[in-house]
């Protein structure tokens, strides 16, 4: 037995020359370290990806599925950025982008995403003149301009082909304008906008400008089209005359389309010609489309420090001619089971409907901030709540205001399902409510 266990000896101990074992595999290993990476285990040294991961999803579950802890007041800008539409407004900004076609539409959205995404270079801004010029485009256009500026013709008379209006193209004029100050181009297409306007288009009998090309016509959608751009326009050329203009034009359609006396004093009229398209009833939409067009030419004036100065009595005349159109929509506002204006102000046949209520409850809070003294009372401010509130009510998930009147046949009694510058008119309700919190005018909401 004693020769079998020294034979046995030296075959375990060529195993071991060839094949270590455990032990000594266990012994080799270098000892773990905090200082060097090398000897740390795989479990160690992926654990700061799982960290990072972790709070990853942490950060988006709270952002997207924990209620936020409120509006912040501190700064305009916290304010602007923590606010509580009360409804999906992107959603509503998708729609206006996917559904805007006509010229009026196209610029009317510009202009509502501008005032959403970009306040500061809005007209209802604190600033939206710095250096007394339109406001420069930086390395990145601003998202209004970048969604516009492929849809502005630049190589004619008009920024948008229309054989049959005068003013529509001129909606896409303020976009062409600050896109001006990037591209000339884009400068030269609205300086021939503007003289198209001036010096091509038929005139009423009074000197307005006409809403048509063949028949010199007034409309009250036209003061949402021509002044503001002429306005922004004057700005940027420093050319106060042409923001003098501007308000005349606006005073021009109120001589003939204003209602002068009766339960809809103050209230404009819709369309006033020789065409059998004639409508001398107070379309809502209409007497938003002249109120906000107003609030924009007279926030322009105020916003351009060489205009704020010598143009006093054309701010108090726009402040007089926007507070007609809403007193007599508070006026006119009845029993509608909905809370929202109807389609026709002052004519209890008519359904109530979504845009022209967004658009007129946007021009109070406008109203409100540039003059305070007067639009900031609980008068304009209760009512502008309750049509905003009224409106918020019947908009769907898919962020479409309903019903709202067909803007292609204002005389229709069938509401339609998605209006193209009834959602523009949703943004602008919301900017405008925000910017209204925001400058402390209105109240905080309770729900932020």
């Amino acid at each position: 037995m004693a020769e079998i266990r020294q034979r046995r000896q030296p075959a375990a101990a060529e195993k071991t020359d060839s094949e270590p074992s455990t032990t000594g595999t266990q012994a080799e290993e270098p000892e773990f370290q905090w200082l060097h990476y090398s000897t740390w285990p795989l479990s160690v040294r992926w654990a700061p990806a799982f960290v990072i991961l972790l709070g990853v999803f942490v950060a988006v579950y709270y952002v997207n599925f924990i209620e936020q802890s409120g509006l912040d007041m501190s700064s305009l800008e916290s304010c602007i950025g923590t606010f509580n539409y009360t409804f999906r407004v992107n959603a509503a900004r998708h729609q206006a982008e996917q559904l805007s076609t006509h010229s009026w539409e196209i610029g009317t959205a510009a202009q509502a995403i501008g005032e959403l995404v970009d306040p500061s270079k809005s007209v209802f801004g604190l600033n939206p003149f710095p250096k007394d010029k339109a406001p420069p485009q930086g390395l990145h256009l601003d998202q209004a301009l970048i969604w516009v500026y492929q849809k502005i013709r630049k190589d004619d008379a008009t920024l948008f082909e229309d054989e049959y209006s005068v003013s529509d193209p001129a909606a896409l004029g303020v976009a062409a304008v600050m896109l001006g100050s990037r591209w000339a181009q884009f400068g030269d297409a609205a300086t021939r906008q503007k003289e198209y306007l001036l010096d091509v288009a038929p005139r009423y009998s009074n000197g307005a400008i006409s809403h048509r090309q063949e028949v010199a016509e007034l409309w009250s959608d036209a003061v949402s089209m021509v002044p503001p751009f002429l306005a922004y326009y004057g700005v940027a050329n420093n050319d106060t005359e042409m923001l003098r203009t501007a308000v005349q034009q606006c005073q021009l359609y109120r001589d003939v389309l204003s209602v002068e006396e009766g339960p809809k004093k103050g209230l404009w009229k819709h369309i006033v010609g020789p065409s059998d398209m004639a409508d001398e009833g107070c379309w809502s939409t209409g007497n938003a489309w002249a109120a906000y067009g107003m609030a924009r030419v007279r926030a322009t004036i105020s916003g351009w420090r060489l205009s704020n100065e010598v143009m006093m009595e054309e701010k108090r005349q726009l402040d007089q001619w926007i507070g007609e159109i809403v007193d007599g929509a508070i006026r006119t506002d009845g029993d509608e089971e909905s809370g929202l204006l109807r389609n026709y102000l002052g004519d209890d046949s008519w359904f109530g409907e979504t845009s022209g209520t967004s658009l007129l409850a946007a021009t109070a809070y406008r109203m409100a901030v540039l003059r305070p003294d007067v639009f900031g009372q609980a008068k304009y401010l209760t009512w502008a709540d309750r049509k905003r509130e009224a409106v918020v009510q019947r908009i769907d998930e898919d962020g479409f205001a309903k019903p709202a009147v067909n803007p292609l046949k204002h005389g229709s009694r069938e509401p339609i399902e998605s209006s193209p510058e009834g959602e523009s008119f949703l943004l602008m309700l919301g900017s405008a409510w925000r910017d209204c919190v925001c400058a402390r005018v209105c109240a905080q909401p309770e729900s932020t």
